[in-house]
């Protein structure tokens, strides 16, 4: 099984499939960037290519992308016992998720395997009601089947202490030994980069899909008070939320922004100009009123910054005084922002590194350290400030140096709902999850954040006085 993804930038191949040829030569017909399922003989499989159309229409294309992968390991394994997802039985999809749970030589956790189930009841929804199947294949009893987990777990928690936190930062992608000097067969060329996008990461709960995707214009220079960034389209589900970039980040941010970032714009502004018919190129953008103005595709484009899809943002460009430069704050050799693909393989070489050469250091980690651990991170960290912040509020109160507390001063202080507010939780149960951690951590001190405005506010004094100023 085959997976290959829609591109009407490419030719289209003499030697291709009838049916997919057809299908090519109408490019409304299958979306740009639309996955297709291709069996040996490269022939698009249904009702794979139906399902993906559909999905397509509705989907953000990293989630689509995810889905595209899950939906060819089920077709594969399906064709490696003698069927598909027309003639599979109960015993098939039991199969499969004994297979990706435990049998696999990477299984999986129970939430990666609630992703699959979108897949497997999406195509089996599909063909229930175009007929092409009186029913699912598996017996829903109650709340119980097939796809329900036989156990309930939580998800995979891997806050990092202090001390591993700046090993990693040092030592996996700064380009240091264990003992603090420099490393001599360092070979890295972007370790600032590196640095900059793990420290916005660790401080501001962002995952990769929103640090990744920030444009320079949103994260302006170091000031005294810090500076909060407006999330929505690069968000989970686009939900909207403001997220909090303390001081220190931002002078990371310009030390990298003044220096590689600087250096590869130089390189790269001759050859972007060369591509600019492939890209977005902007003529104005409008910080105060947050838009950004310019064209694409030979057409007029408007948009709000926070609302810039993420599409665009990676090939959104802006002539400057040596030529054309990207909008993204996070760019690679060739001028434009590098991809998730290039930030996980980051992590990955990073994490590699410093588990061979700091072992002491990371006191007994053994796992790699992926993005989403620095947003655990932050998740625990904040959330044990602020309980200590609101335990001495109480103890204040109870000697009785602070009067009675109003209702909205419990829900202002209140670490739980603050902590869910700033990483985007819509389901409060997924925020409870950090609360068991708080206890059992070496947490990530107040240093590492420090303060927004002087040298006496914790990061989480700085995150309350922001939310009361709000």
């Amino acid at each position: 099984m085959h997976l290959r993804f829609v591109d009407h930038q490419l030719a289209i191949p003499s030697d291709l499939d009838e049916r997919a040829r057809d299908s090519y030569s109408h490019p409304r017909s299958l979306p740009d960037g639309m996955p297709i399922l291709l069996d040996d003989r490269w022939r698009p499989v249904e009702p794979w290519l139906t399902y993906f159309r559909i999905v397509a229409a509705s989907t953000d294309p990293a989630t689509l992308r995810a889905y595209a992968y899950d939906a060819r390991r089920f077709a594969s394994f399906l064709a490696a016992r003698q069927t598909d997802v027309i003639h599979a039985s109960s015993d098939d999809i039991v199969a499969f998720r004994e297979w990706r749970l435990s049998g696999s030589e990477r299984p999986v956790s129970p939430a990666t395997w609630q992703r699959d189930v979108v897949v497997i009841r999406g195509i089996y929804q599909l063909l229930t009601q175009t007929g092409q199947i009186q029913r699912e294949p598996w017996i829903t009893i109650g709340r119980s089947s097939p796809l329900r987990m036989p156990w309930r777990s939580e998800p995979d928690i891997r806050p990092l202490t202090q001390a591993q936190w700046r090993t990693f930062l040092d030592v996996g992608l700064g380009g240091r030994t264990a003992a603090g000097g420099l490393d001599e067969s360092w070979r890295g060329t972007t370790s600032l980069r590196s640095k900059t996008g793990a420290q916005l990461a660790v401080t501001t709960g962002m995952r990769l899909g929103e640090f990744s995707t920030l444009l320079d214009a949103e994260v302006p220079p170091s000031s005294s008070t810090g500076t909060s960034v407006l999330l929505e389209a690069c968000a989970k589900y686009q939900k909207r939320r403001r997220v909090h970039v303390p001081l220190t980040t931002l002078r990371a941010v310009e030390l990298y922004r003044q220096t590689e970032r600087r250096a590869v714009v130089r390189a790269s502004a001759a050859s972007l100009w060369r591509r600019r018919t492939e890209l977005f190129v902007v003529d104005e953008v409008d910080v105060s009123a947050g838009l950004v103005r310019g064209r694409v595709d030979g057409r007029r484009s408007r948009w709000r910054l926070h609302q810039l899809p993420p599409h665009l943002r990676r090939i959104a460009v802006i002539e400057g005084d040596q030529g054309l430069e990207a909008l993204g704050l996070f760019v690679g050799r060739g001028g434009l922002p590098i991809s998730r693909r290039q930030w996980h393989a980051t992590f990955e070489s990073a994490s590699r590194r410093t588990l061979e050469l700091a072992q002491d250091e990371m006191g007994g980690r053994r796992t790699r350290i992926t993005p989403h651990d620095l947003r655990h991170t932050f998740a625990v960290v904040l959330l044990k400030s602020l309980t200590e912040v609101a335990l001495a509020r109480e103890t204040e109160r109870r000697a009785g140096n602070v009067g009675p507390a109003t209702l909205s001063e419990h829900i202002a202080i209140n670490p739980r709902l603050t902590v869910q507010r700033l990483l985007g939780h819509s389901n409060p149960a997924t925020t409870m999850v950090y609360l068991r951690y708080i206890e059992d951590t070496d947490a990530l001190i107040q240093d590492v954040f420090e303060s927004w405005s002087d040298e006496g506010m914790t990061y989480a004094d700085a995150v309350l006085a922001d939310r009361n100023a709000a």
